[in-house]
């Protein structure tokens, strides 16, 4: 089996210590690529390393304490995740195995009834296919902005009606928030483009920054961004949201010597039962309004 890289970095989610040493081992025995393992213990530990580096496999334990195997591969799938993912259960359900696999997992194994043999070569398979597939690659790289290297506006496109029925399914507290850049189009009038491009990176690095690995920031247009944070309550979102608005101001103001202010206004909203993906949006849009009008540099929440 032909593999590319010369090695491979492995990132093994599970809680149990004493199992992700077993992979370790039998990794050791068998495997016959070059490798380096990391180790998370929580999905929400999972999703952070992944802002940091990019492993070639994923072993995720279905059972994790703050999320189960199908919700973390959903944040994989919206995140733009280009790796391969083997599911690993202690439940033997076929169910579980079909539902991750049409969440994007490569392949399933039961624990305590896969050898090392078989863990390498599951891994091996997985990291060759995934190599051969540019197709999967490209649409990763293709939902993901080049600028501000957070996801696009085609990627929330493609996400918000699932979000939605996944709210209408589960009832998680979910908010929706615009953030507009202030006077952005006489920052780039009076400083040029690449001041203006700047600006959008420390934006979307600050709000990036200030939100959790399973929340999502898109670039929604030229200088709007969408955050969705998940299994939030408004009043907890408010000071997310408040925290971010701050963020920006002193982020870019460290960057640049306090010799020019960019600010954002921001505005917010809950999801609701009968939600539709524009009718949401159009509440925070609402909201962002009123933070224009008010003065801007605020944040507003919509709850109408």
């Amino acid at each position: 089996m032909t593999i590319k890289k010369k090695e491979l970095k492995i990132l093994t989610i599970d809680d149990n210590p004493e199992d992700r040493e077993l992979y370790r081992r039998f990794l050791r025995k068998f495997f016959m690529v070059n490798f380096d393992v990391l180790e998370c213990g929580t999905g929400q530990e999972g999703l952070q390393m992944l802002k940091k580096v990019k492993p070639d496999c994923i072993l995720l334990d279905f059972m994790l304490p703050d999320m189960d195997g199908i919700d973390f591969l959903s944040s994989l799938n919206t995140h733009g995740f280009p790796g391969s993912i083997i599911m690993l259960t202690g439940q033997g359900s076929e169910t579980v195995a079909v539902e991750a696999l049409k969440k994007g997992a490569h392949d399933y194994l039961i624990k305590d009834k896969f050898s090392a043999k078989e863990l390498s070569d599951t891994i091996l398979d997985a990291v060759n296919s995934n190599q051969i597939d540019e197709t999967k690659k490209w649409k990763t790289q293709a939902l993901v902005d080049s600028l501000t290297q957070v996801l696009n506006r085609t990627a929330y496109n493609l996400n918000i009606e699932q979000m939605i029925r996944d709210y209408q399914r589960f009832k998680d507290p979910t908010i929706l928030a615009i953030a507009d850049i202030d006077f952005f189009k006489k920052f780039n009038d009076r400083y040029g483009h690449k001041c203006g491009d700047q600006i959008l990176r420390s934006v979307a690095s600050s709000i990036n920054g200030s939100v959790r690995a399973s929340d999502i920031v898109y670039r929604y247009s030229g200088e709007e961004f969408v955050i969705i944070l998940k299994k939030t309550e408004l009043d907890r979102a408010e000071k997310i949201i408040e925290n971010i608005r701050m963020q920006v101001v002193q982020n870019f103001s460290e960057q640049n010597g306090g010799k020019r202010n960019v600010t954002i206004s921001l505005g917010l909203t809950e999801f609701k039962e009968d939600d539709t993906e524009q009718s949401v949006f159009n509440r925070a849009d609402q909201a962002l309004f009123q933070a224009k009008k008010n003065g801007r540099n605020q944040v507003k929440v919509c709850q109408d």
